[in-house]
């Protein structure tokens, strides 16, 4: 199955014929396909002519088989190579061109054309020039038959995209707070913003009256919107509304309004999932634009400890380190940083839902946890040793550890959140089919074996 450029073996005689030899070379380069040609392409090999020939038929796409005068070599006393090369294309299935010539043949070339006959039609040319016309015509409908087979065909491909479950229903109510309560109450406190935002007025608003609220709402305009309540008189974040204003909306009413509303709504799902990660000690960091695992435990120096979690692989159990603390060289007893899974989001409306994407990534983090903006050398490096099976087994350790089913059997810590929760994998079927080779290959030879299953099947997520 060939997308671009096919190998086209030209199967002949080739002393008897060298015009006709060159036409085919000119033919299968103006039909957009790589000539497989003793004489031309194929390079020397340390192996026998016949070997190296039946071998180059293998790796073809298509073969062009050129019935001349003469029979040719004979290497084992009984068929010539040209007829093995055509047997070798036959046994593997490559869609197979045949040219005839009007020169005439010697008896053993007659049979092998009988037994070719049988098989196939053939084309009958006069000359070379007409030769290259032929085998030209007949390589472009060969190649768009192939290609159009190519694009055809589907297969599923698994992405970083995960279906995001979310409540049916959202609140929304005007904002009601007095800012210049606001200011006063931040300037006895000494809270100082250097331009407040209206969210920050709301915030401290309820700092004001004495509430802390999870930081899972937003505002929209001048308006709280939220997956909480809002009728609910136990739900504390009601004392900075009008209480008359709450009306309860379905969510695509918010989010198919206008590209704004739709951001908004994005919005809000990404403070909800700051909420669900904060419960699993995961935190957003600002400066770098992502979710990391961070450090939980100290040690009786009051020094933070590298953070493992455990976690099922299929049948296997495995131990995942997500916080890797480095000591300082010159003190063994101090944190010098630490090394963070990490991972940045993105929610994306696709046709049959919203989707978040997750991206594996790392960050290095003072013992203070703020960015260590040292360690970028050692996050370019990480990123070029890792390869294609580490970065899914990153985002599939994440994906697992998200997941409410999954991760409160897994996960004694997890304590699932209300308003947010992660599906599966989510698959397409994708044209066109990209053979798994193609993927196996990119990894290192070690790495090869763990992919591959006994049948040659790469499962990714048995890893």
């Amino acid at each position: 199955m060939f997308i671009a450029q096919p190998k086209v073996f030209i199967s002949s005689t080739i002393y008897d014929i060298p015009n006709e030899r060159k036409a085919a070379l000119r033919a299968v380069e103006k039909a957009g396909g790589f000539p497989i040609m003793s004489e031309f392409t194929i390079e020397a090999q340390s192996t026998d002519s016949l070997t190296a020939c039946l071998s180059k038929v293998k790796e073809s796409d298509i073969y062009v088989l050129i019935l001349a005068g003469r029979y040719g070599w004979q290497p084992e006393g009984k068929e010539s190579i040209t007829e093995m090369e055509y047997q070798t294309a036959l046994a593997c299935k490559l869609p197979i061109l045949v040219f005839n010539t009007t020169y005439p043949k010697e008896s053993l070339q007659k049979e092998f054309e009988g037994r070719v006959q049988s098989a196939f039609f053939r084309k009958t040319v006069q000359d070379a020039f007409e030769l290259q016309d032929e085998i030209e015509k007949s390589l472009k409908q060969e190649i768009e038959k192939g290609q159009t087979e190519f694009f055809r065909n589907t297969e599923p491909v698994y992405s970083n995209l995960v279906k995001i479950n979310f409540p049916k229903y959202v609140y929304r109510a005007e904002l009601d707070i007095d800012k210049k309560e606001v200011e006063a109450y931040n300037k006895e406190n000494n809270k100082f913003f250097r331009k407040p935002t209206l969210h920050d007025y709301a915030v401290s608003a309820l700092y004001m009256k004495g509430v802390s609220f999870p930081h899972d709402w937003v505002l929209w305009e001048k308006s709280v919107l939220t997956f909480h309540d809002l009728q609910d008189p136990n739900v504390k974040l009601n004392r900075i509304i009008d209480k008359g204003t709450v009306e309860r909306l379905s969510c695509d009413e918010v989010y198919e309004i206008s590209e704004d509303s739709a951001s908004v709504f994005k919005y809000l799902l990404k403070k909800c999932l700051e909420t669900k990660l904060y419960k699993l000690k995961i935190s957003w960091i600002k400066d770098e634009g992502v979710f990391a695992f961070i450090p939980i435990q100290k040690d009786d120096l009051d020094q933070w400890q590298s953070r493992s979690i455990e976690w099922s692989k299929t049948k296997k159990k495995a131990t995942r380190k997500v916080v890797d603390v480095k000591k300082n060289l010159k003190n063994k007893d101090e944190v010098f940083n630490m090394r963070c899974l990490a991972f940045s989001t993105r929610f994306q409306f696709i046709e049959n839902g919203l989707f978040m994407s997750i991206k594996p990534e790392w960050v290095f983090l003072w013992p203070s946890l703020k960015v260590c903006n040292l360690a970028f050398k050692n996050i370019q490096w990480l990123k070029k040793t890792e390869r294609n099976m580490h970065v899914f087994n990153h985002f599939n350790f994440i994906l697992r550890y998200l997941q409410p089913s999954k991760s409160q059997s897994l996960f004694m810590e997890y304590n699932d959140y209300p308003f947010i929760s992660l599906g599966d994998i989510e698959k397409f079927d994708f044209a066109p089919i990209v053979p798994d080779n193609t993927w196996v290959n990119l990894e290192e030879q070690g790495g090869q074996k763990g992919l591959v299953d006994d049948n040659g099947n790469v499962d990714l997520f048995g890893l």
